[in-house]
């Protein structure tokens, strides 16, 4: 998201600065409730070391993406220095801890719902809330052909495949790329002449790894049949037969590409615990969440023999397949209209008149 909005905003106006603030970064990402609470004794320090860098920057406005757990607190520290915020992608309040909506009254001047049933819910409690459209639905799209994809991964031209999307964070992957590999031997044991792609982010692969050559951590795969790419991940994704992926925002990337999906995650016990206690929503997939209704299977603890069932299904010309089908074209309309980028590239940029004897710049304090 961070490279589309620096690509928009130099193109609204190439005078613009846009920094990136790294002191969140001790943090690091954790995976769950429990993980959060234990994560808590380093957020007073990181805080504070990410206020003071905001106010030596002295920005004309900050924008905070996501994060929650820190960024409630310093978009109202921040505000009270008098620098404006705009907040980009709020928490999922909706799903639990209904009372950081009310939060973000204080932490944001102006609050970008990535969904368009959370404005409403928002404003319904004073908070500044707009929907200005799916940011990453105009970057998601694939560019190469099946052919050229088919190529690419070393597959023949008349091969079909499963995509695997273990996630970002190193939990997630640490726990869901070996259950994928186990999905796969038994998927194959259904499905003759079956290929496998594993997609991970480049942040998540070694920065030390050369070019063209496997990584320890992909030999695994590799040995039963998997290939690892990090590269040119939506051509991979649009051209899969099917996904078998974690919860997350790469449930509504594949819905925009119109892949059929099978979602499923791993919680520490902890974890677990709390969310059977706290969660609300009945869904954890986005696509199901949108549409209000479970089309999409989903399944938390999954087994491997429950999943290569579920993938099988949609490896075939079956009725759940085609249901699933329609069910991610109406899910991708509502993440509309397109444009939303620039509109959130507008905004920022007219929220710069609160400080009119500033310079011109704008600065950006990621997720």
């Amino acid at each position: 998201m961070l490279d589309l909005f620096t690509l928009e905003m130099a193109r609204l106006d190439p005078a613009c600065e846009v920094i990136s603030l790294h002191d969140t970064a001790e943090l690091g990402p954790v995976l769950g409730f429990g993980e959060g609470l234990r994560a808590g004794p380093k957020l007073s320090r990181v805080l504070n070391r990410a206020e003071a860098s905001v106010v030596r920057l002295d920005p004309d406005v900050a924008v905070l993406v996501s994060f929650s757990g820190l960024h409630l607190p310093l978009g109202r520290r921040l505000r009270l220095r008098g620098i404006p915020v705009l907040y980009l992608g709020p928490p999922q309040f909706w799903a639990w801890g209904g009372w950081r909506k009310r939060r973000l009254r204080m932490a944001a001047d102006k609050v970008v719902c990535l969904f368009r049933f959370e404005e409403e819910l928002l404003r319904r409690v004073g908070t500044n809330a707009v929907y200005l459209g799916y940011p990453l639905l105009d970057g998601v799209s694939a560019r190469l052909s099946r052919a050229q994809t088919l190529e690419m991964l070393g597959l023949g031209p008349n091969e079909h495949y499963v995509v695997f999307l273990p996630g970002s964070r190193p939990a997630e992957v640490a726990h869901h790329r070996p259950l994928f590999r186990q999905v796969f031997t038994g998927l194959r044991r259904m499905v003759s002449g079956i290929g496998g792609v594993v997609v991970l982010k480049p942040e998540v692969r070694s920065p030390k790894s050369k070019a063209g050559m496997p990584e320890a951590g992909d030999l695994p795969d590799r040995e039963v049949g998997l290939a690892v790419v990090s590269e040119n991940r939506y051509d991979v994704m649009r051209h899969a037969d099917c996904a078998c992926a974690v919860s997350g925002t790469v449930t509504a990337e594949l819905a925009i590409l119109g892949v059929p999906m099978v979602v499923c995650y791993h919680l520490p016990w902890l974890s677990r615990v709390l969310a059977q206690a706290l969660v609300r929503s009945p869904h954890f997939a986005l696509p199901n969440i949108l549409a209000g209704k479970r089309f999409v299977p989903e399944t938390l603890e999954p087994e491997p023999e429950g999943l290569v069932r579920m993938l099988g299904s949609l490896m075939r010309d079956s009725e759940e397949r085609r249901q699933q089908l329609e069910g991610l074209t109406r899910v991708a309309a509502t993440l509309g209209p397109p444009g939303a980028m620039e509109r959130i590239c507008s905004l920022v940029m007219g929220m710069r008149t609160k400080r009119p004897e500033r310079r011109t710049t704008n600065r950006w304090i990621p997720e």
